[in-house]
């Protein structure tokens, strides 16, 4: 179950229905950038069946825009996690873009309790916890790491619902109106509750929930998202997000309705205009050409996809 409020601070705010414009805050436009971080996650259940009564956790979630191939993102793994407020994970973003130009952002958050977890496995991957193969598993078999642990934790992270679940929980979010029984995309936090919740809660300034007689919520685990009207400006970050997605679609799993073959394509053809664009930008920044390269100018001048981007001299 979700609930919602805007991202003021200095004092208690009401979690409200998804359907509801947060006070303060608007929806997303068209060309703005977009942030989606995971702040923490409480966890109150205990799914252990060891004497120590501690978690093996595994934090996952998933993201995908429109009908684009869905992207995984590990944020943590651990043995031996106590129950409690959870929030150092190795890397809290689960999307940023500088360009939102989609209507409709769907989010599904995963924490679980593993069984068994193989202690040599959490140590391989938290060895490259700051690594694109870690935080967008995906890329994990391609990145030719030596030491991680790659096909057991792609394996692992593909399979997690076969384990215990402590939060799993999704969510559309869209660019709509208030009140159209819309689940709106706009900045704030976004608390994901194990269990349905009832009667008002807020969200403190620490990211806790309580209930409105100040008493903290303790029924269930939670975890919170927040969306913000910002972006991180980490190129390499945007680029691995294209790239999962990209593997992600070639592994089938992607949900756009194109065969695999396809989509490389249509991603390949971007990738060469813009080449060919840099290209004929270092022709006709030359003071001289030689005859090759006079024919090739004018060959780039005269494709019709490329005539509009480069204009005449």
């Amino acid at each position: 179950m979700w609930r919602g409020t805007g991202t003021s601070a200095g004092e208690s705010n009401q979690l409200r229905d998804l359907f509801e414009a947060f006070p303060g805050e608007e929806v997303f436009d068209d060309a703005q950038p977009m942030t989606v971080r995971l702040r923490g996650a409480m966890i109150r259940e205990d799914e252990d069946w060891g004497p120590r009564g501690d978690n093996d956790l595994m934090i996952v979630t998933k993201f995908q825009l429109e009908e684009e191939p869905i992207v995984d993102r590990l944020h943590y793994i651990g043995r031996e996690d106590a129950v409690g407020w959870h929030d150092d994970f190795f890397h809290d973003v689960v999307l940023s873009t500088r360009d939102f130009a989609d209507e409709r952002l769907t989010i599904r958050i995963q924490v679980y309790d593993l069984d068994g977890v193989d202690e040599a496995l959490v140590e391989s991957v938290t060895g490259f916890a700051s690594g694109a193969a870690v935080l967008f598993p995906q890329l994990a078999a391609y990145a030719g790491l030596v030491g991680l642990a790659a096909g057991p934790l792609v394996e692992l992270v593909n399979n997690v619902d076969d384990h215990d679940p402590i939060v799993d929980e999704r969510v559309t979010l869209e660019v709509a109106e208030p009140e159209t029984r819309r689940k709106l995309l706009q900045p704030g936090y976004y608390v994901c509750f194990k269990d349905d919740v009832e009667g008002d809660l807020v969200l403190e300034d620490d990211l806790r929930v309580t209930a409105a007689d100040g008493d903290e919520y303790d029924d269930a685990s939670y975890a919170i998202l927040q969306v913000s009207r910002e972006y991180l400006g980490l190129r390499e970050w945007e680029i691995d997000q294209k790239v999962a997605k990209l593997v992600a679609e070639l592994d089938g799993k992607g949900q756009s309705g194109e065969g695999a073959l396809h989509f490389l394509r249509q991603t390949l053809d971007v990738y060469t205009r813009f080449r060919q664009l840099q290209r004929a930008t270092e022709l006709r920044a030359k003071e001289t050409l030689t005859d090759d390269e006079e024919q090739l100018l004018a060959e780039l001048r005269d494709d019709p996809v490329l005539r509009d981007y480069l204009g005449t001299d």
